[in-house]
This record gives C-alpha cells, structure tokens and sequence, in this order.
C-alpha cells in the first residue's frame, strides 16, 4: 500500500515568486486503469491537480502531474503539465508499513444514523440522504468526503427537487460526472451537465477548467446550460470567464462552497 508524497516546488513564470506546495493539499483521482499489453497486470493513471494564484503577482498557476502505476505498487513515469509555473521536482510515493493496510480503516466519515458514524463504505455510499443531513449540521465535513461521494450528494439533491438523474462513471468523462434533466408540464426539457471538484478550501477552481467545461455545450447532444459545484471557490478569472466572456449569462453556473451548503440546507 502507498501514497502520494513529497512538496512541490514551483517558481512563478511572469515575476519568478517561489511557492512549496505538500502533495497532501493535491486533488488527486484515478482517471483511468486496465491491464497492459505488455503482461504485467493492472495499469493505473492518476491526475494530481493545485491551482492557485501567486501571492506576489497574483498570476494564475496550475500544479498538475499525471502519474502512471505500473504494475501496481510502482509509480513507473510522472508527466508534468504545469501551467505558469516551473516546478523543480515532482510527487512520488511512499509506501506504507504492511500493517496499515490490514489495520488503518479511512478518517470517520459521513453518516449519522441513530448518533452513530458509520465508516463502513458500502453503508456511506448506500445512505446518502443520511450524510447529507450530517453534512447540514456538521459542514466542516465536505471537505473530509471523497470525491465520489461528493458526486452523489450532488446527484441525489438534484434527485429531490424532480430532476431524472445520471451519475457518470468515475473516470473522465469531458465535464459531465452528472446528467440532470428538468422537464416542465408542457412537455420541454432542460438539460444540465454538472462537474463536480470537491477541492480543498485553499484549491481554487481556475479559468481553464471553466473554459473547458463551458465548450462542452457545443457537443453533439449537449446541454442547454453546464455547472460547476466545488467545495471550495473560484478563482477571478474563472469568474470573469463565466460572467462576462461566456456568450450568454445563462450558459454557465459556478456554485462553490456556500452555495453547496445553501442546497445541503434545503435538502
């Protein structure tokens, strides 16, 4: 068993600032596994991802490697995609004592049934509604879920208020980890794609996901409007990008930290 390591250090391109960021504070997800063909079993791929803006420039940078496990257990290449910023080194893994992996259960997390946290998986991810009204009254805890399971509580919300609800497979899936459709008594519907980035309250959301996330609207079949919920904020060019430079005002929605409460609330 193994986990990413180590502190990135990057120095800012437009004034040379120099920031340390621990890969604990990444965003790291699995974006896609199979067996390799050259026999050696599973093959794993992950995106590592910090965005933030300098503190001397306020520049718009982009911490993101993507790292290869293969065979398992042994990070075989890391690619660094760094946008405005050099980095002098890049994440590894440190392998964990044998007896954590038999022992050491996740962080408690989620679910409050009958005074009772419940770390069990299986029982998190079949209760949602019920770590919905834990996170309603314990709200530090969104930031302590998984991505997935923030994926769900998205879902399911949508679920509540009348929306037919699709959950994406948990890979990349070009801007869309759920589908929701709203249909009106006359007959029309209303499509939505929904990213969801469970961040850290100090990983902005930047303007290249937003952009990237608003040019699925022109996909054959797309949406009639995209969103962004992230547990954490947005940086001003992500913002500028949605209010301002997007075709229409009705394009595109960013919805960050409060405003997920704000639905959790009126759950």
């Amino acid at each position: 068993m193994w986990e990413f390591d180590g502190n990135i250090s990057s120095t800012c391109n437009k004034c040379r600032e120099t920031h340390v960021i621990p890969v604990s504070d990444f965003n790291i997800e699995c974006t896609g596994g199979d067996y390799s063909e050259n026999g050696m079993g599973q093959q794993n791929n992950y995106d590592s991802l910090y965005e933030f803006n300098c503190s001397n420039c306020n520049a718009e940078i982009e911490l993101n490697f993507d790292a290869t496990e293969y065979p398992l257990d042994v990070l075989s290449y890391v690619i660094d995609n760094t946008k405005g910023a050099s980095c002098s080194n890049e994440p590894f893994i440190t392998y964990l004592p044998e007896y954590e992996e038999i022992y050491i259960l996740p962080e408690p997390k989620i679910i409050v049934p009958d005074n009772r946290i419940i770390t069990d998986l299986n029982l998190i991810n079949a209760n949602i509604p019920a770590l919905i009204k834990f996170l309603s009254e314990n709200p530090d805890h969104l930031h302590k879920i998984d991505p997935r399971e923030f994926e769900e509580i998205i879902a399911e919300i949508f679920r509540s208020k009348g929306f037919e609800v699709e959950l994406t497979k948990s890979t990349r899936d070009g801007g869309k980890d759920i589908i929701a459709i709203e249909r009106n008594d006359l007959g029309f519907g209303t499509k939505y794609f929904i990213e969801c980035k469970r961040y850290s309250p100090t990983n902005k959301v930047g303007v290249e996901l937003i952009r990237a996330l608003h040019g699925v609207k022109n996909i054959r079949n797309g949406p009639n409007k995209v969103i962004l919920a992230t547990t954490s904020t947005f940086t001003r060019g992500a913002i500028d990008f949605a209010t301002n430079q997007a075709p229409s005002e009705w394009d595109i929605s960013l919805k960050d930290y409060d405003d997920i409460l704000k639905w959790i609330r009126s759950y």
